[in-house]
């Protein structure tokens, strides 16, 4: 039989995440700590007596209230998710840092993200992202979203666990395929976009191989309390140099300024060749890895198919679109075609809101969806 840890004597603090903005402009003049519930719930800010008693929790917990007015914040504070008489709970925090991001919010969202993951055992690599900028990869610092891979087989559980948060998956036509490599979720009240990934373009390993070698790879940093796993500096470039040359429908060869920035990011991270080879995606940069790995290397990992790279290349959506699903089973090919026809209204509104058409009925939406895909049916064939 298990033994019960010992009842506490006092509170400590608990959290998704927090961070010190004491003096950080985007608040109020006395906002001292922004802290994300530990159950679902929106951040807030502490202030005066409530922050001087949430850092007594940090740094000295378990703590015992010493009169009324104390014991009475402390429940309020257990009723807001952020006080806990459970010295083992997961949430748990013992230090509030200040926000290594210039958005505390989009740390918030990251440490959110992490904690949900982990809570569920469903292990995730942070990419993009501010961590390039940090890594000296980019000059940009702040991003809109934050980009999290998992594993494939995992990628639904983690988008279920975050829509008990207030995020919604993003209707997506190609759900039920092996196409999409992302699900985008749609934040509520609060947050960016979270783009769940179950690989990256571009590779030739298996999606599982693909995020194991990662892991590997990888290393922590602490974002608004919480660990949150990024890949190596010499990893990221690769995965970097990647995205930056992964074709887009339409736009034609890649451009010479794409493969110079993917050179010039391999070129900034010593070891960048070795996970090139590592990760499969010497076939995409191989004209980019001339000059860092001999060219019997090259020679020996070019081989392979990398993964969304063939259909991304196409003139048009039309013929992309017919050569992603080709790999497809039949009953498949079938059901997709359909919902591109004549989507779910979920599905068509979402479609109608990024083609500018705000405020239409899901009939009208789908009637002026039908007659733009005829039209590019027709530029196609032409």
């Amino acid at each position: 039989m298990t033994a019960l840890p010992p009842a506490s004597t006092g509170w400590v603090a608990i959290a998704a995440g927090a961070l010190d903005i004491a003096g950080f402009d985007t608040f109020g003049a006395d906002a001292e700590i922004l802290v994300l519930p530990a159950e679902p719930g929106e951040p807030f800010c502490l202030t005066g007596s409530g922050a001087r008693l949430w850092r007594r929790l940090l740094t000295r917990g378990p703590v015992t209230p010493f009169g009324e007015e104390e014991r009475e914040m402390l429940d309020a504070m257990t009723a807001l998710g952020i006080a806990s008489r459970d010295p083992t709970h997961a949430a748990r925090l013992t230090r509030v840092d200040r926000p290594r991001l210039s958005s505390p919010l989009h740390e918030l969202a990251y440490a959110l993200t992490a904690r949900t993951a982990a809570a569920r055992g469903i292990p995730c690599v942070f990419i993009k992202g501010p961590a390039l900028h940090h890594q000296g990869l980019r000059e940009r610092e702040h991003s809109g979203d934050v980009d999290v891979w998992c594993p494939p087989s995992r990628w639904d559980d983690l988008a279920d666990a975050l829509s008990a948060w207030g995020w919604s998956r993003e209707p997506d036509p190609w759900r039920g395929t092996s196409i999409h490599h992302t699900a985008t979720m749609i934040p509520g009240e609060w947050g960016c976009e979270i783009d769940i990934h179950r690989r990256v373009p571009g590779l030739t390993l298996a999606d599982a191989d693909a995020f194991d070698a990662v892991v590997r790879g990888s290393e922590t940093v602490v974002y608004a309390g919480v660990e949150v796993r990024i890949p190596r500096v010499e990893v990221h470039a690769v995965l970097a140099a990647v995205h930056t040359v992964r074709p887009e429908i339409g736009a034609g060869p890649r451009s010479a300024a794409a493969s110079t920035t993917a050179a010039a990011l391999l070129a900034a991270a010593e070891g960048s060749g070795e996970w090139a080879c590592e990760l499969g995606a010497v076939p995409v940069l191989e004209q980019e890895l001339a000059g860092l790995l001999p060219e019997e290397t090259i020679a020996l990992h070019r081989h392979g198919i990398p993964h969304d790279w063939a259909w991304r290349a196409e003139p048009d959506r039309i013929r992309a679109y017919w050569k992603a699903l080709l790999g497809e089973s039949l009953p498949t090919r079938v059901r997709v075609l359909w919902r591109f026809v004549w989507p779910p209204e979920d599905m068509v509104l979402t479609s109608a809101r990024h083609a500018g058409d705000m405020g239409v009925s899901p009939v009208a939406a789908r009637w002026r969806r039908f007659v733009r895909g005829v039209r590019n049916l027709r530029a196609a064939a032409r």
